[in-house]
């Protein structure tokens, strides 16, 4: 059996890449739709202001950039290092999505070089399209990332090969069709433009406070306000719809948020392990190569509860003689716990509507004219909101999946490698330390930049480069 410590610290690892992860990506997604959107208006309308706003917003997303990219490769690591066994299960579907998710990154980091640099050596046309080629990466990153989570949760055309052990991939526009990712994918999508609506209204809120960049700052503000209301509204009308997803664990998860009793869920589980335990023994016959149209039918009929058998491994490798003390422990298991849920979903919808209101405030007096200090400080002051009402989001996903890494399936500790508590723990501190040295250099730099402000803007040539 594998260690409690091992799963532990091998989950408290992939957390740190996931914080680090989840406070850039959603800035960086959001903010690449608002520089596209800024230098298109620009392009299209010939005002300066909003080459100015698009060179200095693209420094700040350049930062955030570097660490998401970072945070990217990071994980991916984590797949071969800590989950060998996760990655050895679901490889063969897993693959692709991840690929979409890299492909993406990789389409923004080529056009980032292009955009810092390529002012002065490409056409106001060329640009702009460089701009976009890095919207749609970051876009198309979040997709393939997602559609791999969504999965996770809803694991859909693929088939356990009994022989291998390994779920093999069978209908792949089912997998890129997943109503459940999609679901969390546009969820995500819409708090990622809310962080960074409420980014850029920080920003501009505090040059407007120090009286610096005032023109800037007023036409960021505006933007900023539009767009996150926009958002906001978006987000809070369409729900976590994810979290009415079907299959037990969407119902186990949903039945925590709302504080139900979970004692009939317990008690299809305890019926679920009992199935699954006996499916686990005719699939122990089938690997032995027998192939008698019986013990087919059998297996059939109960493999859809083979995952729940694995529940029992926790406490006894073999599952077919776990004693009715191991059975109640893996029913108690078999359900996420209840308050991390519970208030992690009421912390974002307090602070959804607490945001909703201050983009609603922000537009009220772009429109009327007014310049109210209290406003701006208020909006300097919400700057954590959307991480707080994103990252509540992304723990109720997370949390609310367990014990399974994928649903009804793979639980956590089944999908661990086999390292060493001292692997682990040396790891997780190097980690650890590189990760708060990229996180002072990247807070360092946007105040750097902030401080400095905007900088001369740089002129486009008068015809397109043509350089390879």
């Amino acid at each position: 059996m594998i260690s409690e410590t091992v799963v532990e610290l091998s989950r408290a690892q992939f957390a740190l890449h996931a914080v680090q992860y989840f406070l850039f990506v959603p800035l960086t997604l959001g903010l690449s739709l608002l520089l596209a959107g800024m230098e298109s208006w620009f392009v299209l309308s010939g005002q300066d202001v909003y080459q100015r706003l698009t060179q200095f917003w693209g420094k700040l997303f350049a930062i955030g950039f570097g660490l998401s990219m970072a945070a990217s490769l990071a994980i991916a690591c984590q797949f071969g290092a800590n989950w060998s066994y996760f990655s050895h299960y679901v490889g063969d579907v897993f693959a692709i999505p991840l690929l979409l998710g890299f492909a993406g990154l990789f389409l923004a980091a080529n056009g980032l070089g292009w955009f810092l640099f390529g002012w002065q050596r490409l056409g106001k046309w060329s640009h702009l399209g460089v701009t976009w080629l890095i919207a749609i990466g970051c876009h198309l990153s979040l997709f393939g990332f997602l559609i791999a989570s969504g999965w996770m949760q809803n694991p859909v055309g693929a088939e356990l090969n009994t022989q291998t052990l390994r779920l093999e991939l069978l209908d792949l526009s089912l997998v890129l069709t997943n109503p459940l990712a999609w679901a969390k994918f546009v969820h995500s999508l819409l708090a990622s433009y809310v962080v960074a609506a409420g980014f850029v209204l920080a920003i501009s809120a505090y040059y407007l406070i120090k009286q610096r960049e005032t023109e800037l700052a007023q036409h960021s503000y505006r933007i900023a306000a539009a767009f996150g209301l926009v958002a906001v509204i978006a987000t809070m009308a369409i729900g976590d719809t994810s979290v009415y997803g079907a299959g037990a664990m969407q119902h186990n998860k949903l039945a925590v948020i709302n504080g139900l009793p979970n004692d009939a869920a317990l008690e299809q589980n305890r019926q679920r392990i009992g199935n699954g335990v006996k499916a686990y023994a005719l699939l122990q016959e089938l690997r032995d190569d027998k192939k008698e149209p019986e013990l087919l039918a059998a297996f059939a009929a109960s493999k859809i509860d083979l995952g729940y058998a694995l529940l029992l491994k926790r406490w006894r490798e073999s599952v077919t003689d776990a004693s009715p003390a191991q059975i109640e422990q893996a029913v108690s298991a078999s359900v996420p716990a209840t308050a991390r849920l519970y208030w992690g979903y009421r912390l974002m919808i307090a602070s959804g509507a607490l945001l909703l209101v201050l983009f609603f405030a922000a537009n009220a007096v772009n429109i009327v004219g007014w310049r109210h200090a209290w406003l701006f400080k208020t909006s300097l002051y919400a700057l954590p909101l959307p991480w707080l009402a994103s990252a509540s989001g992304w723990s109720i996903s997370e949390f609310g999946r367990q014990p399974w890494l994928v649903a009804d399936m793979l639980p956590i500790w089944q999908g661990v490698s086999t390292l060493t508590v001292a692997d682990l723990a040396v790891s997780l501190a190097a980690y650890g330390f590189a990760y708060v040295g990229l996180l002072v250099l990247a807070v360092s730099l946007i105040l750097k930049f902030i401080g400095q402000g905007s900088v001369e803007v740089l002129p486009f040539n008068q015809e397109p480069s043509h350089v390879a």
